[in-house]
């Protein structure tokens, strides 16, 4: 049971066994110790009041500036009463490992009997990061505190109450969770998810062309549309002259009738000549933008396909091009 106790003790509060540790063997000064038993008189008496909270900030302080085992089990005791289970925990072995060095075998057995009473009332936290989750880079927060890969899917104690896990690594989405933990004798296990990759912009020149490649394909698109508009124009000018010309022989009008043939000869001709130019153009803008995008091999080079209309008085369709 001791060596489990160390162990957890080790595991759930590095930083603070680190602290003390140092605190232990550094010599306290006459004003250091003077201020510890000030400290320790205030919080004894704010324990005796019923206000624990208060008391709990000052008997930290008291232990750090001159440890001692009486002030290290009214720590606990004080962390006990606020309900910080783990904190209690920890804090019962620290007093029972202090007692024993200063050769006071009761106090190390009362510790160890309180945090025996504790054990199974802990929550705890078992943060566990799978394989494919493991990127390069990868950094484990536990309430803004790293944890280390060996703590990794380790059921630690922690005290209860909301308690952030974040994960981040480079070019790669930070993840952040809350969990709450209140029921005593529960462990919470969180699972790391695979991190997404940043999505990264394109180069600024890459970016330029691509709006490039859109603004020439608009203005092809654009062509293209007046250019359908003048072939509907054309045929329905050219239907509208038969009415002008001998039934028999349509290529003799009356001079409406020719009039307006003419009128519908130009407009087949003016959409050719726009269809081919909004093509080319509208094959330009495709080709800009593609080339804009993941570099293509040398011996493939990219190609791009248009609709290219056409039109005249004997009728009207598509062409299909492709351009390299």
């Amino acid at each position: 049971m001791k060596r489990t106790r160390a162990a957890l003790a080790v595991m759930g509060m590095v930083c603070g066994v680190l602290a003390l540790a140092d605190a232990a063997h550094a010599e306290p000064t006459a004003t250091d110790k003077a201020a510890a038993d000030a400290l320790f008189t205030e919080a004894r008496q704010l324990l005796d009041a019923g206000r624990a909270a208060e008391a709990c900030p000052k008997l930290e302080e008291s232990q750090r500036l001159d440890p001692a085992v009486g002030t290290a089990l009214n720590l606990a005791d004080c962390y006990e009463r606020v309900g910080r289970t783990a904190s209690a925990y920890i804090a019962f072995g620290d007093a029972a490992t202090l007692a024993r060095r200063s050769g006071d075998p009761s106090r190390a057995e009362e510790a160890e009997r309180r945090a025996d009473a504790l054990a199974p009332k802990l929550v705890k936290l078992a943060v566990t990061v799978p394989e494919p989750s493991r990127v390069e880079g990868l950094t484990v927060l536990r309430d803004g505190q790293p944890l280390a890969p060996a703590l990794w899917g380790t059921a630690i104690p922690v005290d209860p109450g909301e308690h952030v896990v974040e994960a981040k690594a480079p070019d790669r989405v930070p993840w952040k969770t809350t969990v709450k933990l209140d029921v005593p004798g529960t462990v919470q296990p969180i699972s790391v998810p695979v991190l997404a990759e940043v999505e990264r912009p394109p180069p600024p020149g890459k970016t330029a062309q691509r709006v490039a490649g859109i603004v020439v394909g608009s203005v092809g698109l654009a062509a293209l549309a007046v250019a359908g508009g003048l072939s509907i124009a054309a045929a329905k000018t050219d239907d509208e002259s038969k009415q002008y010309c001998l039934p028999e022989d349509p290529n003799k009008c009356y001079a409406k009738g020719v009039a307006l043939r003419n009128e519908s000869i130009m407009y087949a001709d003016t959409a050719t000549v726009v269809s081919i130019a909004g093509g080319v153009v509208l094959a330009t803008g495709v080709t800009l933008f593609l080339l804009a995008g993941a570099p293509k091999s040398p011996d493939k080079p990219a190609r791009a396909w248009v609709v290219v209309p056409h039109a005249s008085p004997q009728g009207a369709g598509l062409t299909f091009a492709s351009v390299f």
